[in-house]
C-alpha cells in the first residue's frame, strides 16, 4: 500500500468510524474490509485501525482479531467461523498466570487468571497460555455455553474499554505443547504488543495535542501559558518520548524478534506516562473535569500500559535477557 492509498484508506475508514456506534466498531471494519487488508498488509492494517482506536476510544478492542491473525491458524482468526478470544496475563504481568492439568489425553482442567477482551460478538472457545509446572501449554477452552464456573468482571477505571478480567475453572483441549507452544504464545505476545504500542501512541498524541492547544489559547499572569519555560520542557520532553515511540513502533514490524515488540510497547507507555504527567499538570483543573475529553484518553491508556506487561515489566525482562547476552541486535532508533 503507497502513501496516498495509506492516506485515503485511512480517512475513509475515519469517516466510516467517527459515525458508527462505540459498541459496533465490528461491524463497520468487517464491512470495510479491513480483515482482508490485515491478512495481506499487517503493518497498514494494524498502524492505521490501531491510531483510530487511540483517538476515537471505541467501546471493544481489536488487539484479538490482530493476535489470532498472527497465529496464522485460519480457523482461529477472527475473519472466520469459529470465534477466539485469547485470555492475556493479568494486568501488569508479562508472562501467563492461569495454570493446567491434564485429565485425560489431550484434555486438560485449566485455572484461568488473565485478561480478556469482550465486545458484541459471541466467543465459541477461550485460547489460553497456561502452565503445567514448568512447561507451557495452549489450551483450548469451549466457552459456547454460559458456564458460572467462568467469572468476567470489568476494569473498573474504563468499564467501556471492552477488557475484562477472567477467573475461574474450564476444561479443554490441549493445542498445543513444548516448543509449538512456545512459539504461538511469542507470536501472540509480539502481535499484541506491537498493536498495543499503535494505540498507546495514539492516546498519548492526542493528549498531547490537546494540551499544546490549551496552552497556547490560555494566559497566566499576562503571558500565554505555553510562553512559560517549565511548560515548554515539559511538553518538549513529551514530544521527544512521542518520537522515540513511533519510531520504535515502526521498526518493531521490520524485525521479527519478540524483543523488538517489547521495546516497542514499553517506549509506548513511557510516552504515554511522560503525556499523562506533564498534560494534566498543564490542564489543570479543567483535565480533572468529566466533560473534557483528556479524562478518557487518561483512563483507557492506564488499562492499556498494563496489558501484557507495564514499561516497568518490559524494561526488566529486556534489561535480564541483555545481561545475559541474549539480547538479539535490534533497529537502530
Amino acid at each position: 500500500m503507497d502513501a496516498d492509498d495509506r492516506k485515503l484508506f485511512r480517512e475513509s475508514l475515519r469517516k466510516a468510524l467517527s459515525k458508527a456506534d462505540p459498541k459496533g466498531w465490528h461491524a463497520v471494519i468487517s464491512d470495510f474490509g479491513w480483515h482482508e487488508l490485515l491478512t495481506d498488509d499487517p503493518e497498514a492494517a494494524v498502524s492505521i485501525l490501531l491510531d483510530l482506536q487511540g483517538t476515537l476510544l471505541p467501546h471493544s478492542s481489536i488487539i484479538d482479531d490482530v493476535a489470532l491473525s498472527a497465529t496464522g491458524v485460519r480457523e482461529w482468526s477472527r475473519g472466520g467461523e469459529s470465534l477466539v478470544r485469547v485470555v492475556y496475563p493479568p494486568m501488569g504481568r508479562l508472562e501467563p498466570a492461569s495454570t493446567a492439568a491434564v485429565t485425560s489425553e489431550g484434555q486438560a482442567t485449566v485455572t484461568l487468571a488473565g485478561m480478556v477482551s469482550i465486545d458484541d460478538r459471541a466467543a465459541d472457545k477461550l485460547l489460553v497460555p497456561a502452565w503445567i509446572d514448568d512447561d507451557l501449554v495452549i489450551v483450548l477452552v469451549d466457552v459456547s455455553s454460559p458456564s458460572e464456573a467462568v467469572i468476567l468482571s470489568p476494569v473498573a477505571i474504563d468499564p467501556d474499554s471492552g477488557w475484562s478480567r477472567i477467573a475461574g475453572s474450564a476444561t479443554g483441549e490441549v493445542a498445543a505443547r513444548g516448543e509449538a507452544a512456545t512459539n504461538l504464545a511469542q507470536g501472540i505476545t509480539a502481535a499484541a504488543q506491537r498493536a498495543l504500542a499503535h494505540e498507546l501512541s495514539a492516546l498519548g498524541s492526542a493528549m498531547l495535542a490537546l494540551t499544546v492547544d490549551h496552552v497556547s489559547s490560555r494566559s497566566q499572569f499576562g503571558h500565554q501559558l505555553g510562553s512559560f519555560q517549565a511548560v515548554k520542557h515539559g511538553l518538549a520532553d513529551t514530544r521527544v518520548w512521542q518520537e522515540c515511540a513511533e519510531l520504535a513502533a515502526a521498526a518493531a514490524w521490520e524485525d521479527p524478534e519478540i524483543e523488538a515488540s517489547l521495546l516497542a510497547k514499553s517506549l509506548s507507555g513511557r510516552f504515554f506516562r511522560s503525556a499523562a504527567e506533564n498534560c494534566q499538570q498543564y490542564l489543570g483543573g479543567m483535565g480533572f473535569t468529566w466533560e473534557h475529553p483528556f479524562r478518557g484518553l487518561l483512563r483507557r491508556g492506564l488499562i492499556l500500559e498494563q496489558l501484557v506487561g507495564t514499561t516497568h515489566a518490559v524494561y526488566t525482562h529486556l534489561g535480564a535477557t541483555l545481561k545475559t547476552g541474549a539480547m538479539p541486535t535490534l533497529a537502530q532508533l
